[in-house]
């Protein structure tokens, strides 16, 4: 069942008075056919069980038709025991005691009967009416909960309502110049402003079921003291019960106030993760761009001063600063560019079929390309050279990703040592691993790595930008990272994302 389904029981199609007057003519139906089976066999039943079968009818009446109708049934029946069946026969004069005592008995036992069943009736149905009323505003509570916006909240409700009990519903406000909005439901004609503000001003349900303006044709309900809605409610020839309209009004107010806070709070949330956000990017150009750019600027003042003279190891050295500082600028450009795409979500990314064998040989060969050349070492699984797998993925970003954790174990390892990027298929994820051999991360860092937009410790280089951009954009692809210590004693950070088989995806329809 969706939110805002409700059960109720369908409404009859015949009208009221032809059911009505059917038990009426079964009712009849009932008296004739126990006064002839009473004629036919009075020697072999005898006054007693003919006043029972006589007291069925009175019961039965009782249940199904009003009071008044069932003490007239009652009367009837004793008319009949007393014409038919008591002594002298065929007149309405009483011979014995012994009669008058069964006749009495019976007209009291039916009304007694009759007044029982009537408050046990009444009580049956007030309950059935609780039971569907507390029904009905559990469905409008979970149908509310699931509106984004208070135009959306309202209209539903109103729909709701029409929709279980057949009433023409709208929700209206007053402007400040005093005119009449409407905000949701079905328009209602002949609504006049000053009636909405008199039931503002007053804070009263005023119209139909009231005591206030019942000739207003419709109900109005104001929503409470710090709200200028008013729930309009044209309910036809049913006058609705007022208790429940002011349930309804109650739970459409508070329903409305609370979506009204989250709001709110989440605009406030919003500003100040913006805010946070800004913050955090001047500080990353501050810190990770001003140092290398600074650097660079040193190297090329000293080659390019002519009065200073350089060999040619320290010319190589600036040079090769110059390089690293540059790779190094780029590397953290990258990083904050990409960490301005990932802030407005999984939207930003574009999502494709993609192989991940073929990013990590783009990532490895531009590694490989770098003069002087990195001892970086590609491990694929050999099940992949016969059935390839395939990732749903941003290329382009995922490949940023696995840069971010070359460069990070290039950072860390120890002098001499490779780096290792290794492919392996575990259960429903693939896994792409990074491995160093180096101190490794301290004990607590699988833990706060990923708090991004942390100020880095004074005299460490970097912002640490890496780390928290691999872990939003797994996370954004469906997967997780991981970090751990392999067996051989090796820091290991991986990527575990979700997979199919090519060959499956090809027999996938589409």
């Amino acid at each position: 069942m969706m939110p805002g389904d409700f059960d109720h029981p369908p409404a009859s199609k015949r009208p009221p008075w032809q059911i009505k007057t059917a038990l009426i003519l079964f009712l009849v139906l009932g008296l004739a056919s126990v006064t002839a089976l009473g004629l036919q066999y009075f020697n072999a039943f005898g006054v007693t069980v003919i006043t029972l079968l006589y007291m069925l009818c009175v019961l039965w009446a009782a249940y199904f038709l009003r009071f008044g109708q069932a003490l007239l049934t009652a009367m009837v029946a004793v008319l009949l025991i007393n014409y038919c069946f008591i002594e002298p026969r065929y007149t309405l004069w009483v011979a014995s005691l012994q009669s008058w005592v069964v006749l009495t008995v019976f007209a009291i036992l039916a009304l007694t009967v009759s007044h029982a069943m009537q408050q046990l009736k009444q009580q049956m149905q007030q309950a059935q009416l609780a039971a569907q009323q507390s029904r009905f505003f559990q469905s409008l509570a979970e149908l509310l909960a699931t509106q984004a916006s208070v135009e959306a909240l309202l209209q539903s409700a109103c729909q709701h309502v029409h929709a279980i009990f057949g009433w023409q519903v709208s929700v209206v406000q007053l402007s400040e110049s005093g005119e009449l909005i409407r905000l949701a439901g079905t328009p209602i004609e002949d609504i006049q402003a000053n009636s909405v503000q008199w039931a503002l001003d007053y804070q009263r349900a005023i119209g139909i079921g009231t005591q206030d303006w019942p000739e207003l044709g419709v109900s109005l309900l104001p929503f409470g003291l710090a709200q200028r809605e008013v729930l309009v409610v044209r309910a036809g020839h049913d006058s609705p019960d007022l208790h429940f309209l002011r349930l309804l009004t109650h739970q459409m107010a508070q329903a409305t106030i609370k979506l009204h806070q989250q709001i709110a709070l989440a605009e406030v949330k919003r500003e100040a993760s913006e805010a946070n956000f800004k913050k955090m990017l001047l500080t990353a150009l501050s810190h990770d761009m001003r140092t290398p750019l600074t650097a660079m600027l040193g190297a090329i003042n000293v080659l390019s001063d002519r009065q200073i003279t350089l060999d040619t190891v320290q010319s190589d050295q600036l040079m090769q600063s110059l390089q690293a500082e540059a790779s190094y600028l780029t590397q953290a450009t990258e990083n904050i560019l990409t960490l301005v795409k990932l802030d407005v979500g999984a939207s930003s990314l574009h999502l494709d079929w993609e192989s991940p064998q073929e990013v990590i040989q783009h990532v490895a060969h531009r590694y490989m390309q770098r003069t002087p050349s990195i001892p970086l070492q590609v491990n694929l699984p050999a099940a992949t050279e016969q059935q390839e797998v395939l990732v749903k993925m941003d290329a382009i970003l995922m490949a940023h990703a696995l840069a971010n954790l070359v460069d990070n174990a290039l950072q860390w390892r120890d002098e001499g040592t490779p780096v290792d990027i290794v492919m392996t298929i575990e259960s429903q994820w693939l896994v792409l691993s990074v491995f160093n051999q180096g101190p490794g991360f301290p004990p607590a860092f699988a833990i706060s790595a990923f708090a991004a937009r942390k100020q880095p410790a004074a005299g460490t280089r970097g912002f640490g930008l890496g780390l928290s951009i691999v872990h939003t954009l797994i996370q954004l692809h469906g997967g997780e990272v991981e970090i751990k210590t392999s067996y051989d004693g090796r820091t290991c950070v991986s990527m575990r994302l979700p997979f199919v088989w090519a060959a499956d995806l090809m027999e996938m329809p589409s």
